[in-house]
């Protein structure tokens, strides 16, 4: 896998600098993935958010997973920023159906970082529509996507306006301790791996057109 091919933001402090260099470590470590999953488009082949595909839905995988010793407690992340308003309507997101596995692309990157202790707590994909960026952000449950993991709640968002915005709230408690929150949503580009992070919780998520 390409180093292009994995989008990890600047650290925003040093309690994530630790689960953020394992993880990336993991990743670019990977041993060579098939041509399907490496089908990465440079930045200006990838094809804006509004010029999807005729159906207008995308697939969706995700991998959630925490971080050796599964500690917690730290604060939530920010809630992200809305900004302003770039499109007009009140699209909601539907949910189409389960990604078939043959369309899976992360089965290496899940079995690399549980080598490396992490533990997967889901590892699925689904097909779906996007809601309006501007609309009341609800996004779609984890109970409408499948997902059932004791101590796991929340949500994933897939937002476009002009550009295509993807992310989740998701909060995990796991034997008494504290739990743990991720709260983030940001620009992506269709089959770019997203790395989102919190000291003790992550995300790896890739995007594609239709369904």
């Amino acid at each position: 896998m390409s180093v292009s091919s994995l989008t990890i933001p600047t650290a925003r402090s040093g309690a994530l600098s630790g689960l953020r260099t394992a993880v990336a470590c993991a990743l670019l470590t990977l041993a060579a993935m098939p041509a399907s999953a490496q089908s990465a488009k440079p930045a200006a082949a990838s094809p804006a958010p509004a010029a999807a595909g005729g159906s207008g839905t995308y697939a969706v995988e995700v991998i959630v997973f925490r971080a050796p010793g599964g500690g917690g407690g730290a604060a939530p992340s920010a809630a992200p920023s809305r900004g302003a308003a770039d499109t007009a309507g009140t699209q909601v997101a539907r949910y189409i159906g389960p990604l078939p596995g043959g369309r899976l692309q992360l089965g290496g990157a899940r079995e690399k970082l549980a080598r490396g202790g992490y533990r997967i707590l889901v590892h699925t994909g689904w097909v779906q529509t996007a809601a309006s960026w501007g609309a009341p952000r609800s996004g779609l449950p984890l109970e409408r996507l499948g997902i059932n993991v004791p101590g796991l709640s929340g949500s994933f968002q897939l937002e476009r306006g002009s550009l295509l915005h993807f992310g989740m709230t998701l909060r995990h408690s796991s034997d008494g301790g504290p739990p743990s929150q991720i709260n983030e949503i940001r620009r992506i580009r269709f089959n770019e791996r997203n790395y989102y992070d919190h000291p003790s919780i992550g995300v790896i998520a890739v995007v594609t057109p239709g369904g």
